[in-house]
């Protein structure tokens, strides 16, 4: 299966999610155990100070951890999330992410995702202990003829 394939039916998957949907978070790029992806800080995703909330971000972090999980074959939960919030943004800028799988266990993955700003702020570090709640036979072995650089 061809790269940008395996992104469509990532995306198409991850978009079928109404909160996912509701922040408007996009998939950019993946590859075997890691992904990365964004969301525009529009004026419903931040706090009473008009900066990004730290839900919302939160909410791109964890959504990364399972597209990552998902790369590998799995449908993953999330079984904890420890985040660093170190700074913000306002509306009009974007939110960045970029997650790695670090450990994939029998039934649990551990995950470094890093949060930032489109002039490369860091806004966010997290590690994340994901469940594996299955394997997903959609996209199991999906990288095997995959034409990754």
């Amino acid at each position: 299966m061809k790269k940008e394939a395996i992104l469509t039916r990532l995306r198409h998957l991850y978009n079928t999610n109404p909160f996912v949907h509701l922040l408007d978070i996009v998939i950019d790029d993946a590859g075997p155990g890691w992904a990365k992806s964004h969301m525009d800080v529009q004026p419903h995703l931040v706090n009473m100070d008009g900066l990004l909330h730290g839900g919302a971000l939160g909410t791109l972090i964890d959504n990364l951890c399972g597209v990552s999980g998902r790369t590998l074959g799995y449908s993953v939960v999330t079984q904890n999330i420890s985040a660093n919030y170190i700074k913000n943004i306002p509306v009009g800028n974007t939110a960045y992410a970029a997650c790695k799988v670090l450990h994939h266990g029998r039934s649990t993955m551990v995950m470094a995702v890093d949060a930032y700003s489109a002039d490369h702020l860091l806004l966010c570090q997290a590690v994340a202990t994901m469940f594996i709640a299955g394997a997903d036979e959609k996209f199991q072995n999906i990288w095997e003829e995959a034409d990754i650089p």
